[in-house]
């Protein structure tokens, strides 16, 4: 019987470990959809994780990552042995972009969801916020453009495909936690002021607009 516990118990250790190799984080609390409703729940997977916290990590060094506890002790971070704290990629400009109206959404949506929770969109969404809030781009990126970005944030880790093709401008996906680890507060924020000209333009536009409706009357 012991025998067959620990076979049980190594098989689930593997399987926690491709986790979050896979996805590079494991979340505390997760949702679940229960009767049509969605509630928060503790994931088994991080506390099993907890609960075997030595075994799944020498077994993540085995392959050259490291596994650490975040500060608040909600998430654990899965990272390449060779990164400093988080792994760095170098983004072309576009990328950059995009990254930033994912880390915005996630900011502005997750006080709905709760802490370290996904937050669920789509493209039309990040679309509007990138060239019409922001007026980051002084045209729409093409669509080959954007499959490829989005492709490459889904191999990182940070979004997850729910439905569509990243082709389709109507394609839904979630923006994960780790995007906390690759644009953090004070990247957002000097982004968001840099773009701030655009948005008090935009209010501008509206009001002219409102305006010239009641002009019409």
């Amino acid at each position: 019987m012991k025998r067959f516990y620990q076979m049980e118990t190594e098989k689930k250790v593997k399987t926690v470990c491709a986790m979050l190799i896979a996805h590079r984080y494991l979340c505390k609390m997760k949702w679940v959809s229960q009767e049509g409703q969605r509630t928060k729940d503790i994931a088994p997977e991080f506390m099993f994780c907890k609960d075997h916290e030595d075994e799944v990590r020498d077994r993540l060094d085995a392959v050259g990552y490291n596994l650490d506890l975040d500060p608040q002790g909600n998430f654990y971070i899965c990272a390449p042995q060779d990164d400093v704290d988080v792994r760095y990629e170098r983004l072309d400009r576009t990328e950059t972009l995009f990254l930033f109206g994912l880390a915005v959404t996630y900011e502005n949506k997750r006080s709905e969801m709760g802490r370290f929770a996904t937050v669920d969109s789509d493209m039309n969404e990040l679309l509007s916020l990138l060239c019409v809030t922001y007026r980051a781009f002084e045209k729409e990126p093409s669509v080959s453009e954007v499959r490829r970005i989005m492709s490459r944030f889904e191999r990182a880790g940070v979004i997850t495909r729910k439905r569509g093709r990243w082709s389709d401008f109507d394609v839904e996906f979630a923006i994960q936690p780790a995007i906390a680890h690759v644009a953090d507060r004070a990247t957002i924020d000097a982004y968001e002021k840099r773009y701030a000209a655009a948005i008090d333009a935009a209010v501008i536009d509206a009001m002219d607009d409102d305006a010239g409706d009641d002009d019409d009357e």
